[in-house]
């Protein structure tokens, strides 16, 4: 598939930020072991704020050159914009997949075992899919070679809203666990398909936005 050709030149366009990505992940392991305030869970969320933040690094690097590069390619602007979501879809798993890590690392490290329920990777995972598309529309709508302007600024804020609401969120539960408790029983058995449900209409808004994002890109092209 072509859009996967896309996909593989974001990729090496910034390749150097999964290296960045491993670095970003060893210290934050090492924060996690150092502090008392740092949960397993706290480390699957901020994996999960690294691939949104990095996700839009494309954009960055994107000049008028590389942009009417692409468009000699023997490909559909469809094409382009699916590999270009394909991109952010991947780093987004990278992330879920440090995040894992660190949950993980963490348990080893302090012998406290804390599991990551699927159903929330499901729930985090449509949360971070949908703010990934609406930077990638915002983007694709000013247009990519100027999205180095608003890079610092668009990048930064959903990332930093995600992250800093899921910790507010997580030490209510600590500080109240039985009204946590509470509100997963009345929840009950629907908490899967919360997650799953979730999760679908979290493609069905990356589908939408493709499909935005490519009559955006059409209208500046032609």
């Amino acid at each position: 598939m072509k859009a996967l050709y896309f996909a593989k030149i974001d990729y090496i366009k910034t390749r150097t930020q999964l290296r960045v990505l491993l670095v970003i992940t060893a210290v934050v392991m090492v924060i996690m072991r150092m502090s008392n305030d740092m949960t397993g869970q706290a480390g699957f969320m901020y994996g999960v704020f690294l691939a949104i933040v990095f996700s839009t690094t494309p954009f960055g690097n994107c000049t008028r050159k590389d942009a009417g590069f692409q468009q000699l390619l023997p490909a559909t602007t469809l094409q382009r914009v699916m590999g270009r979501f394909a991109y952010g879809l991947s780093m987004l798993f990278i992330g879920i997949g440090i995040g894992l890590v660190a949950a993980a690392s963490y348990s080893m490290l302090t012998g406290q075992r804390e599991m990551i329920p699927l159903s929330l990777c499901l729930i985090i995972f449509a949360v971070g899919l949908i703010l990934i598309t609406v930077q990638y529309i915002f983007f694709y709508l000013v247009g990519e070679s100027k999205g180095a302007q608003f890079l610092s600024l668009v990048r930064m804020v959903p990332g930093m809203c995600f992250f800093f609401v899921s910790m507010k969120l997580m030490g209510e539960i600590q500080k109240d666990p039985s009204g946590a408790v509470k509100i997963i029983e009345m929840i009950g058995g629907n908490l899967d398909s919360i997650g799953w449900g979730s999760a679908v209409l979290a493609v069905l808004v990356m589908a939408g936005g493709i499909l935005v994002c490519t009559r955006a890109t059409m209208k500046k092209d032609y």
